[in-house]
């Protein structure tokens, strides 16, 4: 069943800095820089996706770039796991497979070593942001098409308002953090 965490305890909620008109007029921006400046909010978002993952037994983490490697890689470093990153179209140097995703006005492509998974391993994939969740389905259907089980995801942040859960029907969901304005 998806979960969110509740913000009452988790330092990163504090630290969250809202950046007006950025990157464009009407935007608001979640700025998570000063959470990443904090080791002890990193080692508390690090703990709960730890918490969350443990029970899913993975056999590998995915981060989706860029702000997914930030969190991915200590999550898998912590639980002694391999870590796949996703990438921007043409970042990855050797043979990929890929997947496009609709944005509000066009597409954009995601990529993975065709070889970074194999027929059974479980994947958890990290992201900071849930928000259309476009790339996090593409993401998961990357791993699949190579034989991984998604067992599970992790974001720091989920734009509720968006409604990215319905790009991930009944997909295990961890937010630690959720605006729904």
């Amino acid at each position: 069943m998806p979960e969110t965490t509740s913000t009452d305890s988790l330092l990163a909620a504090s630290l969250i800095r809202d950046v007006p008109d950025f990157p464009k007029p009407g935007i608001l921006f979640k700025d998570i820089t000063p959470v990443l400046a904090s080791a002890a909010a990193m080692h508390q978002i690090i703990d709960r996706f730890i918490a969350f993952a443990t029970p899913k037994a993975p056999t590998i983490i995915v981060g989706i770039e860029s702000r997914g490697f930030v969190f991915g890689m200590p999550l898998a470093l912590e639980m002694s796991l391999p870590f796949i990153p996703v990438r921007k179209l043409g970042k990855l140097p050797a043979a990929t497979i890929r997947e496009e995703y609709a944005l509000e006005y066009g597409t954009n492509t995601v990529e993975m070593h065709q070889d970074a998974i194999h027929p059974g391993d479980r994947v958890i994939i990290v992201d900071d942001l849930l928000a259309t969740g476009g790339t996090a389905a593409a993401a998961k259907r990357l791993v699949q098409r190579l034989g991984g089980e998604v067992v599970g995801f992790t974001f720091l942040i989920e734009l509720g308002f968006l409604h990215g859960r319905l790009a991930l029907p009944n997909d295990d969901i961890l937010a630690l953090l959720s605006y729904d304005d």
